[in-house]
């Protein structure tokens, strides 16, 4: 897309923000502009960005006054998260190739586990090209939220949607997109991983998910049965 992008001479920008630690990230390759990333993403400091801007490209200020960061954003450095921000992103490279086979076999293990044992588990996204560190589920009729909240409640965290838009009660749009109906969207999961997580604890979460959304396909049923 950047090559193509970047022929017609537009501008791109792209939100790489999953892809540290996980993916390979060239900005040469990637043809883009302007890329942005996110500290806690990759084990660096909580609140502090990354922009990439290719030499030349133009930047409207986004606050004015001291001048700071070549006039792109006035205020005053924040030098220990710029360089915790960075040290994190060179380890993230570093170790990102072992990382990412290791996640893939978890991520592989987890998809196979929850498709076979919830007949109505949906795997949301490509089977293969997607990241080494998610596994994203709808299950039809099953409410996505209450699935959260019993997850919660039993020491797992997960969400129901995108990062961008939890707390949301809707559907997600980009599922609606994609062809799956609203009663299916609503029973969307979205499971992560990272450096810590290990092959019993996904084991444990596989039980434990297999269970709840078992338990609530039953009281539904069962609600239905006594209509």
């Amino acid at each position: 897309i950047g090559n193509l992008v970047q022929k017609k001479g537009i501008l791109m920008h792209t939100d790489a923000v999953q892809a540290p630690g996980l993916l390979p990230l060239s900005v040469k390759k990637l043809h883009v502009d302007m890329l942005s990333l996110s500290g806690h993403k990759f084990y660096g400091p909580k609140g502090v960005g990354i922009l990439y801007a290719k030499r030349g490209t133009l930047i409207a200020p986004q606050m004015r006054g001291g001048g700071q960061e070549r006039g792109r954003r006035s205020g005053t450095e924040n030098i220990p998260g710029i360089v915790g921000a960075a040290v994190a992103l060179v380890h993230a490279e570093q170790r990102r190739e072992k990382e990412s086979a290791r996640l893939s076999v978890l991520r592989d293990w987890l998809i196979k586990e929850v498709t076979s044992r919830i007949p109505s588990a949906v795997l949301t996204g490509h089977p293969e090209e997607r990241l080494p560190n998610s596994a994203s589920f709808c299950f039809s009729g099953v409410s996505g939220e209450y699935v959260v909240m019993r997850l919660s409640e039993r020491g797992f965290d997960c969400s129901s949607g995108s990062a961008c838009t939890t707390g949301a009660l809707e559907p997600s749009h980009v599922l609606l997109a994609c062809g799956l109906d609203e009663h299916t969207a609503s029973g969307s999961l979205r499971v992560t991983f990272g450096a810590s997580t290990t092959q019993a604890q996904l084991k444990q979460f596989s039980s434990v998910l297999v269970e709840e959304v078992k338990k609530y396909e039953y009281i539904l049923a069962s609600r239905l049965g006594n209509e």
